[in-house]
């Protein structure tokens, strides 16, 4: 008679190989009921926040505090030196001279603002393709041949106050291998680009091109709607900011979000089955661009290579 009961074990077997399957919240503090039938309903409307599992918005709210905390107090990362002086690598292919670099750094030195490569093109020693494919040969990455403004406008997934600081716009993303191709204007900065692969969960390329068409094609980005993205100015609070991306996920009813340091920037992405959003943190003492204005520098000398190199020249 005891035999014939036996199938009906069946559920409590079910509700053991679940729980061995599916993980629980990676809140070690979570104090979530226990029962079955919640903890089935909670992971149906759980979160991932960096790839760990948040049973209950409570659980989210804490795990995102404490991961800002962590970003906040991170110094953002220096500009990327040069592998070498932009001025020295044209001379020593022959693009310019030594008299005509002296000259682009007395002016450059004068106006201690402006890019040493820009200041080749203002006194006429050099285009700005020239400068452009020094910029290539100088980071050992390739020139982006056009920008094509219908794949960097299908591509919206890096906000635009990121954009601008880096100066780098999305060329080409290619689903297939999981790629995104950026182009720089100025600098290629890497620690960014590690930053965007951590966030956006792909690999990217780096590639430079023209410095006026980057400028011109952040413009018109600038001037165009941009509703999946939201900027805050001036934050330094972790738990503020906590809780205000908490909202904006419970509104939009985000089932996973990653959030990086970026620069000067705290950048949160959400997505949703059918939408996603950035929200970006300015944070406070660190308003200044990423992009370097021209630094002091040295005397330069009347002969030689040699003093040349040793010359603030970069670009």
């Amino acid at each position: 008679m005891r035999d014939l009961f036996k199938p009906l074990t069946w559920p409590g077997n079910w509700a053991k190989r679940w729980e061995e399957t599916q993980p629980g919240c990676g809140l070690i503090s979570c104090s979530g009921s226990k029962p079955l039938w919640h903890r089935v309903w909670r992971r149906q409307n759980g979160t991932f926040l960096q790839g760990v599992f948040y049973c209950q918005p409570q659980c989210l709210e804490t795990a995102l505090i404490g991961e800002l905390t962590r970003l906040e107090t991170l110094a953002p990362a220096p500009p990327p030196p040069n592998r070498i002086p932009l001025g020295l690598l044209m001379v020593a292919r022959g693009r310019l001279t030594y008299q005509q670099v002296a000259a682009a750094l007395a002016a450059q030195q004068s106006a201690r603002s402006v890019k040493i490569g820009e200041w080749f093109e203002r006194l006429g020693f050099a285009t700005e393709q020239e400068v452009t494919s020094a910029l290539g040969l100088q980071w050992g990455c390739p020139v982006a041949a056009s920008l094509d403004p219908a794949a960097i406008k299908s591509f919206a997934r890096i906000p635009l106050p990121v954009l601008e600081a880096f100066q780098m716009l999305p060329l080409q993303y290619v689903p297939a291998t999981n790629t995104l191709s950026i182009a720089f204007g100025e600098r290629v900065d890497h620690a960014a680009l590690y930053a965007i692969e951590k966030i956006l969960d792909c690999r990217t390329q780096a590639c430079v091109a023209k410095r006026k068409s980057v400028a011109w094609q952040l413009e018109r980005i600038r001037q165009q709607p941009r509703p999946r993205e939201v900027e805050f100015d001036s934050m330094r609070d972790p738990v503020e900011m906590g809780r205000i991306s908490a909202s904006y996920m419970a509104r939009l009813g985000a089932e996973d979000a990653r959030v990086g340091r970026v620069g000067p920037f705290v950048w949160l992405c959400l997505t949703s089955r059918s939408s996603h959003m950035n929200l970006v943190f300015r944070l406070r003492n660190e308003m200044q661009s990423v992009r370097e204005t021209v630094r002091p520098l040295m005397p330069l000398a009347t002969g030689g290579l040699q003093n040349l190199g040793n010359a603030n020249v970069a670009k």
